[in-house]
Order: structure tokens, then C-alpha cells, then sequence
């Protein structure tokens, strides 16, 4: 069980899901229709749990303030929101899909914020005292994503784009090795701290139809949570694929 504020978010073990092959492709078009989706995530005894997604659940840390927009900022705090506490205090981000999004930094206390940049944020990593934001948009036929790192010089925010991604990031993990694990629109791909991708899956049955919002690895067991069923496979075989469903 995991309390986030006054909800209470009650997690399931994986292991009580029923193991199947990967749906076909034309499976996965009629799993487009499924009302059931699926989140994973590590609980706090570092094992993986899977509950019922939900696009509001934030992402990261629950702020301990309430957001008061600007007038001319009462609009950009709308989307899937996404949370990292830094050394002086919160980065916040927002995904509207169609209709972008942003990037935020807030005090520790929420009285004074400033705007960082606009896009699509997916999640936001520290990694050696570095901050770097996943970012992208799948939409109608167009994929596109970058990994971008954030830093304060002179009490002004620098953007650095990293790297292009071969498609949107829907969701994105670190490996032991502080390597991207990200699974796109299309597939599944690793990026190392050189910024290089190495492309796990191309094209994954997900493509189009199953829309992954959730992507954790334990070991080397990765699993994937998305409309209508679960993905484990391994890092070092990713042929072994199971679909996990209840």
C-alpha cells in the first residue's frame, strides 16, 4: 500500500497475473478498445507492484504546497504532472499532449517559481548532480522525442539538448548502470551516458494500439505496463517475451 497525500493507492504483486504469449498485432488492435491499463512500479521494498493507471496520479514526489498560477500563467499547469525535489528546491512538469506543456522550477516552499521551458515532459532524472528531462510527443502519425539536460548559471536556466530520439518517450527508467531505458511509441531502446541509443525492440506489438505509460527494471527483468496487459522480458534476451495479464 502507498499513500500519496490523502489517497490511498493500493499496489498488486505481480506474480498473481496470468502468464500468455505477446499479442499478435491484430490482437493488440482489439486490445485498443480495452478500458483496462496498466501502471508498474517499485514499492518501497524495491519490488515490483502493478495497479490500475491513472493519467491524474502524479509522477515523482507529492509537493508539500498547493500551486497558485499567475494570471498569465493559468493555463500552463495543465497535463500529467511530474515531480523531482532538487538541492533548492522542486522542478515540476507538465505533458498536454497535443497541446504541449511545461517545465517549472519552485522554491521549497511554492512562493515563487520560475519557467524553464515549454514541452512535452515525460520524467525528470538527477544522475551525478545532473538534471536531465525525457520530452516528446506521439500524435497522428508524427513521433519525436530528445533527452535535454537543465542547469542554473548566473540565475538563468540553460537547455542543452542531448540527444534525438527515434520516437516519443512514453515512459523511462535508469538502468544499474545509469543508462536511459526508454520504451517509444515504436519500441524499446537504451541510451548511455555518451548519449548513444542502442535499440532494443524496433517496432513492439504496443506500436500505435497499447500505449506503454510505465517501464521498470528489477534485475534483469524488465516489465512494461500498458492498455490491456503487462510486458515482462529480460535485458540480456529480449526475445523472451511474456504478456501478463489477470
Amino acid at each position: 500500500m502507498l499513500t500519496i497525500g490523502t489517497i490511498i493507492l493500493v499496489g498488486n504483486p505481480i506474480k498473481e497475473l496470468k502468464a500468455n504469449e505477446p499479442p499478435t498485432q491484430q490482437q493488440a488492435q482489439k486490445l485498443n478498445q480495452s478500458k483496462e491499463s496498466f501502471d508498474v512500479y517499485l514499492n518501497s521494498e524495491n519490488k515490483i507492484e502493478y495497479r490500475k493507471y491513472d493519467f491524474r496520479r502524479i509522477k515523482g514526489t507529492e509537493l508539500p504546497f498547493k500551486i497558485i498560477p499567475n494570471k498569465e500563467d493559468k493555463y500552463s499547469f495543465e497535463g500529467i504532472q511530474t515531480n523531482l525535489k532538487i538541492k533548492d528546491g522542486w522542478l515540476v512538469g507538465y505533458d498536454y499532449g497535443e497541446f504541449r506543456g511545461n517545465l517549472f522550477w519552485f522554491n521549497e516552499d511554492g512562493t515563487k517559481y520560475e519557467k524553464i521551458t515549454t514541452g512535452n515532459i515525460k520524467n525528470i532524472f538527477e544522475i551525478n548532480g545532473k538534471i536531465f528531462i525525457t520530452e516528446g510527443l506521439a500524435h497522428l502519425s508524427m513521433s519525436s522525442g530528445q533527452i535535454f539536460q537543465i542547469e542554473k548559471k548566473n540565475d538563468n536556466w540553460i537547455v542543452e539538448k542531448k540527444v534525438e530520439l527515434p520516437a516519443a518517450p512514453y515512459a523511462t527508467t535508469l538502468t544499474k548502470d545509469k543508462e536511459f531505458l526508454i520504451v517509444t511509441s515504436h519500441g524499446l531502446i537504451k541510451v548511455n551516458q555518451d548519449f548513444e541509443i542502442e535499440t532494443l525492440i524496433k517496432e513492439g506489438f504496443w506500436k500505435v494500439y497499447l500505449y506503454p505509460n510505465s517501464i521498470q527494471i528489477t534485475g534483469e527483468d524488465i516489465y512494461i505496463g500498458m492498455r490491456g496487459g503487462i510486458l515482462k522480458t529480460e535485458l540480456n534476451n529480449l526475445t523472451n517475451q511474456i504478456w501478463l495479464i489477470k
